[in-house]
């Protein structure tokens, strides 16, 4: 608690003031992660449908809010188990809701001949795993170029390794 109020420049009591608890934190900084990302994902939606489109979006939106906000991310993943049950409840509930449009996205993708046929849940726990995992790996300085780090994971997803 005390390092979430050096970040916001609070003291821990008046970080109290507005949070009871540290899983309060957990989970308001879990529903903005996804509110950032549903809403980024719903305005591409509005202008594209093209699966291959849509999920090199999500991939770059992931990536972005990994390199904005790495301490949310980390958070986010780490710490999952400090939330209460309520939470945990409405927590796996938005990412079954999240898994649902990226494999909803895959099967669009495959029913268009635009994928090839495979599972479109296994599909789409890979295709966020590799997105997710960049919160680990990726340099933390501003030198990053985000984007193309989304391509080309989102390259290496959608039109594989092999040549």
């Amino acid at each position: 608690m005390q390092m979430i109020a050096d970040a916001v420049n609070l003291g821990k009591p008046t970080l109290y003031h507005y949070f009871r608890s540290k899983s309060e934190i957990l989970f308001a900084m879990h529903k903005e992660l996804v509110a950032e990302l549903l809403e980024a994902h719903n305005a591409r939606a509005m202008k594209t449908s093209r699966p291959d489109d849509l999920l090199e979006g999500l991939c770059l939106d992931t990536i972005t809010f990994i390199t904005e906000h790495p301490g949310y991310v980390r958070a986010f993943f780490e710490h999952y188990h400090d939330l209460n049950e309520a939470q945990q409840k409405e927590v796996k509930e938005q990412r079954r809701n999240y898994l649902k449009m990226v494999t909803d996205i895959i099967q669009s993708g495959i029913d268009k001949k635009l994928f090839v046929k495979c599972d479109p849940r296994t599909a789409a726990l890979g295709f966020l795993g590799m997105c997710n995992w960049t919160y680990q790996w990726l340099p933390k300085d501003k030198s990053t170029n985000v984007k193309a780090v989304a391509t080309d994971l989102s390259k290496l997803f959608l039109k594989g390794i092999v040549k």
